[in-house]
């Protein structure tokens, strides 16, 4: 790269940005420069330089319901890195946007993404946004205990015999090609109500908040642990979860994630979540 044009990037910066078109008639035809001012109170969850709120535009007749995901303030070396590469995608929501595809390649169902984009300098600044469809339905931790008192004992155990093998094969479908979720608790599976409403056979998971998923070719169990040992943790007390429960998703997780020595991954994920569950009680 010459010194013009490195000059010209710090001082005039740099933006792109992506609009999937299914959803660019409902969004505001000036949501890409605006999107780092416009304010919600919704589910807004702000602290150390990034956000996210829940956000409803109507246009055209249509509506969308997204969550916008925010970085105002991000470390220098992904600001050094995104001037010298620009093409290098070195955001948090640039970052998380491929992360979503990668494991929707995968055949794993995640969020559908609405719009996504980066601001580049000038002068070393580095700001993203990351804006999903809203999921209709709500989190495992929340509503399985909700379908217990709601449903029959027997309609209840058949509905977490759907779930549980579905959950196991999603985890294992990331796992096989050594990806990792690593916040792989309960609260991130969702559960599409309207579609279980509609029949009680049909159970759609979505997994969600995939900012931190990575891909590790040299110690994989140890990424295995920590994602099933989080999950492990994430489902005490938890109403309507059953020791039978845990025992089915090992079941199909072995089927089909293909652990070598099995015996050895179960006893290390338990240690996993005991060491969880030590650290939360202190």
């Amino acid at each position: 790269m010459s010194i013009k044009a490195l000059w010209n990037r710090l001082t005039r910066g740099s933006r792109w940005s992506w609009i999937d078109d299914r959803y660019r008639d409902a969004l505001p035809p000036d949501f890409d420069a605006a999107v780092m001012t416009i304010e919600s109170r919704d589910r807004l969850h702000a602290k150390q330089g990034r956000s996210t709120a829940r956000f409803v535009f109507h246009r055209n007749e249509r509506r969308v319901s997204v969550y916008l995901k925010r970085h105002f303030r991000l470390p220098w070396p992904a600001r050094v890195a995104a001037t010298v590469n620009p093409a290098g995608r070195h955001s948090p929501g640039a970052a998380e946007w491929a992360h979503l595809e990668r494991a929707r390649a995968l055949g794993v169902a995640v969020p559908e993404v609405v719009a996504v984009g980066e601001r580049i300098g000038p002068w070393g600044g580095l700001q993203s946004y990351l804006a999903v469809a809203e999921l209709p339905g709500r989190e495992l931790n929340e509503i399985l205990p909700g379908l217990r008192d709601s449903l029959g004992p027997e309609a209840f155990a058949a509905l977490k015999r759907r779930i549980v093998p579905e959950m196991a094969r999603m985890a294992a479908a990331l796992h096989r090609a050594r990806v990792f979720h690593k916040d792989l608790y309960l609260c991130h599976f969702f559960l599409d109500l309207e579609r279980l409403a509609r029949d009680p056979r049909d159970v759609a998971l979505t997994l969600i908040d995939l900012h931190r998923l990575s891909e590790h070719r040299l110690f994989a169990d140890r990424w295995r642990w920590k994602d099933l040992g989080q999950l492990l943790f994430s489902i005490e007390g938890v109403g309507g979860v059953e020791p039978r429960d845990v025992l089915r998703f090992w079941k199909h997780y072995k089927r089909e994630a293909a652990p070598r020595r099995p015996d050895w991954h179960a006893r290390m994920i338990r240690l996993k979540a005991a060491r969880y569950s030590d650290h939360n009680r202190r």
